[in-house]
């Protein structure tokens, strides 16, 4: 490999993905800047600019092939390096004239290599942890750790295990060592992964992977997870970590048991309200947030009424809904579909309920103090975010980004909640 340093070259790094795509660009961005490459996340002029794309449905797809016509808009000339589920799925849709190395989603410790191009299919997926990428370089407040890839899950709308391979874990000793580096910079830190919740080290679960973090000096955060694990046992480790993050970001996809059986997904409705109920006598603040799938195949006038009282019954701080997109090489894009026009109707009706749902959330903490973790000025207001998870505006004084301060919730609006520091 040639000597790259100093280069003095800019390298935009675009995420079009998940959290662990944010997670493996910014470690790209650790490598690229310590060889005197310019790092941007911005729009803007580039020599190289690197896409890690998504493949979660047909449109992600779609959009990750478009965006290179976006990017050669401000440079022409410029390089393009292609990484991500949707290269992994289909490398072929992505070469064109501008575009020197298309990877995968493995190799992405390479990238030196890679700027050179000639790299044209995915790395073979591996059975091990990649652990050659590391210490992402910081573009927010927060941190990002990658603790975990590759799904054994098998949801019949999900491509992902195919292209990201089976569960891997990485190494605790090493997760504790790189929380430790991270906590310099940043009061956060998010652990993250395609599937969190198998994770497992040898003997070491994920409870204890959160006891192991409780001397790092940050905030830990998990991302979203798996309804299994919520257990008694693993809610007494999290309470060993004062700085675990009470923000659940507990995956439900449906609210109708039947739906979650042609989802292949592990448990009932009743299982996923029981859990709930049990995270709120550890946690009685805590924000319990997900994701659910409207008009999925076959789902019945009856099954999404199901889905909306559960809606109404769990309180949930916010939920991410999206209509039921077919994804091609899945069991479900193989089932009879629901109308567009059906699932419009419903996807409207659950957002409606839902964001009234989230603003009743949010007043049964009006009153109550948490530390907030300051991001930016917005609008005159310095906002940010409070352990569980719920955005906070506040008069910026003289705060700066990445300070943790005691707040008190005074009001809600519809761009976040009022508080004073107290």
């Amino acid at each position: 490999m040639q000597n790259l340093k100093n280069n003095g070259k800019k390298v935009c790094l675009i995420n079009l993905g998940c959290k662990v795509n944010k997670y493996e660009i910014d470690s790209m961005a650790n490598i690229l800047s310590s060889n005197g490459y310019q790092i941007t996340y911005n729009h803007e002029f580039a020599d190289y600019y690197i896409l890690a794309t998504c493949a979660v449905t047909n449109e992600s797809e779609k959009k990750s092939r478009q965006y290179i016509t976006k990017l050669l808009k401000f440079n022409p000339k410029a390089k393009i390096i292609v990484c991500g589920c949707a290269s992994q799925n289909n490398p072929e849709q992505f070469k064109r004239d501008n575009v020197i190395s298309i990877i995968g989603t493995e190799g992405r410790e390479n990238i030196l290599d890679l700027l050179e191009g000639n790299k044209f299919e995915p790395y073979p997926l591996t059975t091990n942890f990649n652990s050659k990428l590391v210490c992402p370089h910081k573009s927010h407040t927060r941190a990002y750790i990658k603790i975990q890839d590759g799904c054994n899950n098998f949801c019949s709308y999900c491509i992902i295990p195919y292209l990201r391979g089976r569960n891997r874990s990485r190494s605790a000793t090493d997760i504790v060592s790189e929380a430790e580096t991270l906590s310099k910079n940043a009061n956060e830190i998010v652990l993250t992964g395609i599937d969190v919740s198998s994770y497992g080290d040898g003997n070491i679960d994920l409870g204890d992977l959160i006891i192991k973090l409780k001397n790092v000096n940050a905030r830990i955060r998990l991302s979203s997870f798996e309804v299994r694990i919520i257990t008694k046992q693993f809610l007494e480790k999290l309470k060993q970590n004062p700085n675990f993050c009470p923000h659940f970001h507990l995956s439900l996809q449906s609210g109708s048991t039947t739906v979650l059986k042609r989802m292949n997904r592990h448990y009932t409705a009743e299982e996923y309200l029981d859990r709930i109920n049990l995270i709120r006598s550890y946690y009685p603040n805590a924000n319990i947030t997900t994701d659910i799938i409207v008009g999925f195949p076959k789902e019945s006038d009856n099954e999404f009424l199901e889905t909306v009282n559960l809606c109404n019954v769990a309180g949930f701080g916010h939920v991410h809904i999206f209509p039921y997109s077919v994804r091609n090489g899945t069991n479900a894009a193989k089932m009879v579909q629901v109308n567009d026009k059906v699932k419009k109707e419903r996807t409207t009706k659950l957002i409606e309920l839902c964001k009234k749902n989230e603003q009743h959330f949010y007043k049964t903490m009006l009153g109550k103090t948490f530390t907030m973790l300051t991001e930016e000025i917005n609008n005159g207001y310095m906002q940010g975010y409070t352990e569980n998870y719920i955005k906070v505006l506040i008069k910026p004084n003289n705060l700066k980004p990445n300070m943790l301060v005691k707040v008190k919730l005074l009001e809600v609006t519809p761009n976040g909640v009022m508080a004073e520091i107290v």
